[in-house]
């Protein structure tokens, strides 16, 4: 078993990744993991290597299926978009506030400046939280008689998006064909299992930072941020 996580869990990860960039990074993460042999092995449950390798194909045979590929991509963009235009608004508000307060001689944190970027709804929840802390810190330097009303606005916006919106996450993922409800989970199940074999790399070589660093998941997640907008950044 690569993993005890829940059905629904490994829905909701899996809907988070594309398979064609998973099933590029199984094939980089399986071949070190092959290379290392059984130094490797001993970190791992019995025949877990197996296991994640006929994970790895069970995706690659599900992506023949062009109508599964073809709803991977329609909801993938449906819900990043949903999730953008909840908090473009006011993060260009805050950015911009910040921004002013900065050309006035005022020491600002970047985090408020540049608005790095975020994949999902969850990571958008988390970076409104962080930049609403930020201003806080410093509401006093900043320009302005409504800075009070910008923050309660910030962090209402981001208590919306961590409560009801994952309550439509939940909805959503319910409401997609059982066939789409597969393929994610077969996706999620495989995304765990490449997460466990980098664990277990990285305890490996925890004495050596530079063996260690070829275990990671930079083929996917490099691949998710060129599809992502820029950061924008004020000027």
């Amino acid at each position: 078993m690569i993993t005890a996580i829940s059905k629904p869990e490994l829905i909701a990860i899996g809907s988070r990744y594309r398979a064609d960039y998973l099933a590029e990074q199984a094939g980089y993460t399986m071949g070190i993991a092959d290379a290392e042999g059984a130094a490797l092995t001993v970190l791992l449950p019995k025949g877990y290597l197996p296991e994640v390798k006929a994970a790895g194909e069970q995706v690659t045979n599900a992506m023949k299926d062009k109508a599964l590929l073809q709803a991977e991509t329609k909801d993938a963009t449906r819900s990043q978009n949903d999730a953008l235009r909840r908090a473009k608004i006011w993060r260009r508000k805050a950015s911009r506030r910040a921004l002013r307060a900065r050309r006035m001689g005022e020491k600002i944190p970047d985090g408020l400046i540049r608005i790095s970027q975020a994949r999902n709804v969850p990571a958008i929840a988390g970076q409104l939280e962080a930049m609403t802390k930020l201003l806080e810190s410093v509401l006093k330097k900043m320009p302005g008689t409504d800075t009070a009303k910008l923050l309660a606005e910030g962090k209402a916006i981001a208590t919306v998006l961590k409560t009801a919106d994952a309550e439509q996450e939940v909805k959503r993922l319910q409401a997609l064909p059982n066939a789409v409800k597969e393929f994610y989970r077969l996706k999620g199940i495989l995304y765990v299992g490449l997460k466990v074999i980098n664990d277990a790399g990285l305890e490996l070589y925890a004495d050596d930072p530079a063996k260690a660093g070829k275990f990671n998941l930079s083929i996917l997640y490099r691949k998710a941020a060129a599809r992502k907008p820029k950061a924008e950044a004020a000027k």
